[in-house]
């Protein structure tokens, strides 16, 4: 065998394992299981038999209206059901419209639902003749909120899947969180494979919580440094569709997860709703909680809110307010718990006005602060640190109809935002973890952090339907980030050093997308961008990312997709240079993580009431991100690893019938991520290992489970969640990388977490009503850790808390 020959097989080899090839062998695979599943897959029943077939579908218009003002109304349900089935559901647009896809010919029940109006039900006729169909809705006499159901209801699940595109959907109107729950929390419960994780992060498949907020079409970016501080308050949350793979091109920047969230909107005439808490923690160990706790072992927390709302005419605003505070902000592995209250407060405001058919304009207003006081051992001195830190985002949304012709719509959509955020930490003289600067170890001292950053971004899309079969879709977005970071070095010698440094830089990025037909069994999604990277202390980074997504319909119930996604995720907009090389520390910061991510769905609507959803995913980055510490400062930087790994399957089983009370979901995942070193970047000495570990953010299997029965004025809500641990922090562990391989030994110990909540609702003339619930978080009192110290600290879980609520509502 010559040279040439053995250079051209390891070419040939080399080609074999790139990821167009790749790419190619699974669409071929794909391609022939669909061809064998649409073929060979046995009818689902004698009357699914004689369903409309995929050879003649229509683009189905739907367009709803207040009965008395004409207004549009938007974030309206529909459902379409064909024999008792679902066989499609979707949100009016802020034009009051909505557009099924691909339905067949024929017959369909149509229903409506939305808050404060009473739901609509009629048959419709679809076919090339009956392409619309308008719907007029009165207000209800008694308005709905949270937890009141009149009659029988169109969604009683807070989780759903959509059947056509494979995302999960959150429904806030029937979910029955604490008061005092968080956005991660929400997010463990109702995504399949998200784990939630300390200092207020939630890790999505195996990721370092690198997911981003969609807010109006307007990209959220979240902060870029550490913070117990939330962006979004759950409270006003309507809708959340949850992205995790089979990204449209005109996303980019932290694509881990993409939660496009539709935020409360103003219903009909004025509303005004009051409510206050009161909790407390219930321990059934009081050497955890310290001497200063009484008989009852009983830590409490409280909080209020204040939401108000009206639609003058084509003006609609939605205004709310809330703040709560705890006894025990962070649950910290010590026998005595000191110095641990915390408190929050969020404000919101939506801004909703019609300027005519064709052109709409929305606006969001959000602050929130968090106050935060760093609990210590007594037994290791006092150590009074305070942290305080604040998010806010303003979105201005314009929407223009270009196009109404079925068939052949045309949208126009430009949006503007700013975000800003702060972090103030103010450590205390005595702390025992010293900082020592340039390799002296004689002289420490305590670092104070107060940094801040605005975002001020615009992002505009046009898209045109040409046809039944293809449409497409361009646009562009830029972020241009800025701030300041000032870090003061002190200590008890009244020696004291100072970084105070301003930075700049920004992300730009360009897209185009079809969407395309080529037969009515299969869709094709297919898109570019071109992403450009500006960051201080170091070099661009330019990327250009295809996105690739294949829709298989095997019949009405069943689909099949296949994606392909080139994902580039920048490193945090700040400049750390100046303050890591006053503690030694001049190595080039991290660079943006590039990731290639392929997953499978099955899909299934099982026509009972059941909907499901199965995936397999594999992504590999190179390099990954993550964070450490800068020496023993709580100062975070990104760091990258060579390469990290990331696969597993998740699933989704919900349940929801308009008929039954009863509703719930199962959501399971089983994921691996592990990365292998040299690990480099962030100003800190390169690790050289290349012993592969598990990701600090490696949970193998987690799952959530929520039974909801809400029957007509009252609730009773059960949920449990399952994690079998994050990493502990044992470095001397042999790690291995199979998707089986626990390496138990080196994550936490494995817990259920079960949550209880109740309630009902007591009916007033004139629409008014109050309700009185109650919350128990950690039924069990269960108590075990969440994570150990590792690239970041150690938390243990929240103890159990009682927690009772009451609101009024006009």
């Amino acid at each position: 065998m010559d040279v040439p020959q053995v250079y051209n097989r390891r070419e040939e080899a080399l080609k074999r394992l790139s990821p167009v090839h790749m790419i190619k062998n699974a669409l071929t695979i794909a391609f022939i299981m669909a061809v064998l599943l649409r073929t060979n897959l046995p009818a689902e029943n004698e009357k699914n038999n004689n369903a409309p077939s995929k050879n003649e579908t229509i683009n189905f218009t739907v367009t709803v209206l207040d009965k008395n003002t004409q207004a549009p109304l938007q974030y309206v349900v529909i459902v379409l059901r064909e024999g008792g089935s679902i066989v499609a559901s979707a949100s009016t647009n802020p034009f009051g419209k909505v557009v099924f896809n691909d339905l067949g010919s024929g017959s369909y029940l149509l229903s409506t639902h939305y808050v404060g109006y009473n739901d609509f039900n009629d048959t419709v006729l679809v076919d090339p003749g009956h392409k619309g169909y308008g719907v007029f809705l009165s207000e209800s006499t008694v308005q709905l909120n949270e937890i009141v159901v009149q009659g029988s209801k169109i969604q009683n699940s807070a989780s759903s899947i959509d059947i056509i595109s494979g995302r999960q959907v959150f429904e806030g109107e029937t979910y029955h969180a604490s008061p005092a729950g968080t956005m991660t929390q929400l997010i463990q419960q109702n995504l399949s494979g998200a784990v939630r994780a300390p200092k207020g992060e939630v890790h999505i498949r195996g990721s370092h919580g690198e997911f981003s907020y969609l807010v109006d079409g307007i990209p959220i970016p979240l902060g870029v440094f550490g913070g117990l501080n939330e962006i979004v308050d759950p409270k006003v949350i309507s809708k959340i569709t949850f992205y995790t793979g089979g990204f449209p091109a005109e996303f980019g920047g932290q694509l881990a997860g993409l939660m496009d969230i539709q935020n409360k909107v103003p219903t009909g005439r004025f509303h005004l709703d009051l409510s206050s808490f009161a909790g407390s923690y219930l321990t059934s160990n009081s050497a955890l909680s310290g001497g200063r706790i009484g008989a009852f072992k009983a830590l409490n927390s409280n909080g209020q809110s204040i939401s108000l709302s009206d639609h003058p005419g084509n003006l609609g605003y939605f205004i709310g307010a809330s703040r709560q505070e705890t006894d025990r902000r962070i649950d910290q592995p010590a026998e005595e718990l000191f110095h641990d209250h915390g408190s929050d407060y969020f404000a919101y405001g939506k801004f909703d006005y019609l300027i005519n058919g064709r052109d709409y304009v929305t606006m969001n207003l959000n602050y929130s602060k968090t106050q935060t006081q760093v609990p210590y051992d007594p037994a290791e001195g006092i150590r009074l640190d305070n942290q305080d830190s604040y998010n806010s985002f303003q979105t201005l949304s314009y929407f223009h109809t270009i196009s109404t012709e079925p068939e052949n719509e045309t949208n126009l959509f430009i949006g503007g935002f700013a975000r800003e955020g702060g972090l103030n930490f103010i450590p205390d003289l005595n702390d025992g973890n010293k900082t020592y600067l340039n390799g002296d170890s004689s002289t420490g001292y305590v670092v104070g952090q107060n940094r801040k950053f605005t975002t001020l971004g615009i992002r505009a899309k046009y898209d045109e339907r040409l046809s039944h079969h293809f449409k497409y879709a361009a646009g562009f977005n830029y972020g241009d980030t800025f701030g300041r970071e000032d870090f003061s070095f002190f200590n008890v010698s009244s020696q004291s050093l100072g970084s105070n440094t301003r930075y700049h830089g920004y992300d730009a990025g360009i897209f185009a997308e079809t969407e395309w037909h080529p037969f009515e069994w299969i869709r094709l999604d297919l898109g570019l961008r071109y992403d450009v990277h500006n960051a201080p202390s170091a070099a661009n980074e330019y990327e250009l990312s295809p996105r690739i997504k294949w829709n298989v319909f095997i019949n009405e119930f069943n689909s099949l997709t296949l994606s392909y996604d080139r994902l580039f995720m920048p490193s945090n907009i700040e400049n750390l240079g100046s303050v890591a090389s006053l503690l030694g520390n001049n190595a080039p910061p991290a660079v943006p993580e590039k990731d290639n991510l392929y997953e499978l769905t099955f899909l299934r609507n099982w026509q009972n009431g059941f909907s499901s959803k199965l995936s397999g995913f594999y992504k590999e980055a190179a390099p990954g991100l993550d964070d450490e510490t800068l020496g023993s400062s709580t100062i975070r930087v990104n760091v990258n690893i060579a390469r990290v790994k990331v696969s597993g399957f998740d699933m989704s089983l919900t349940y929801n019938h308009p008929e039954v009370p009863l509703s719930g979901s199962i959501n399971g995942s089983l994921i691996h991520a592990y990365g292998r070193g040299p690990v480099t970047g962030g100003f800190l000495p390169a690790d050289p290992s290349t012993d592969v570990f598990d990701l600090d953010h490696d949970e193998r299997l987690s799952g959530s489970i929520v039974l909801n029965y809400q029957p007509e004025n009252w609730f009773v809500n059960l949920s449990a969640n399952y994690a079998s641990g994050l990493t502990n922090g044992n470095e001397n562990y042999a790690f291995r990388t199979g998707l089986f391989s626990f390496n138990q030994g080196a994550h936490t110990t494995p817990a259920w977490i079960f949550n209880l909540s109740g309630g009902f609702t007591i009916k007033f003339s004139r629409g008014q009503t109050i309700e009185p619930s109650v919350y128990v978080t950690n039924l069990l009192d269960h108590k075990h850790l969440i994570k150990g110290a590792f690239f970041s600290g150690a938390s243990f879980e929240e103890r159990r808390n009682v927690v009772f609520k009451l609101t009024y509502h006009l």
